[in-house]
């Protein structure tokens, strides 16, 4: 039965994953690079882009707590500043995939 939750679990968060870098994709085509500014310019945009920030900095926290070199922690840390949590939805699933022969 756990090995079923976690599946379920594992196939919530690809989905989640693919559907924020769809969303992201269509942002893009639809305002461009431009866009940006527009949502810095604005207050709510400013609070988002905390929420993201600070999101990065939890989730940074549970991968150096997780992982076991700190080099590794680190380099999968960095990224989340820069490409966002599509990098915490990947380290979640390679993680915690059932790894063959244990």
């Amino acid at each position: 039965m756990a090995d079923r939750t976690a599946n379920i679990s594992k196939t919530i968060v690809a989905l989640a994953g693919l559907l924020f870098l769809a969303l992201c994709w269509h942002a893009y085509r639809n305002v461009g690079g431009s866009g940006f500014d527009n949502v810095l310019a604005e207050p709510w945009g400013l609070v988002a882009l905390a929420d993201v920030m600070l999101g990065g900095i939890c989730m940074g926290a549970v991968i150096f707590a997780h992982e076991k070199q700190k080099r590794v922690a680190l380099m999968w840390s960095v990224p989340i500043f820069v490409l966002g949590h599509v990098v915490s939805v990947a380290w979640v699933l390679v993680r915690f995939l059932p790894q063959k022969g244990k």
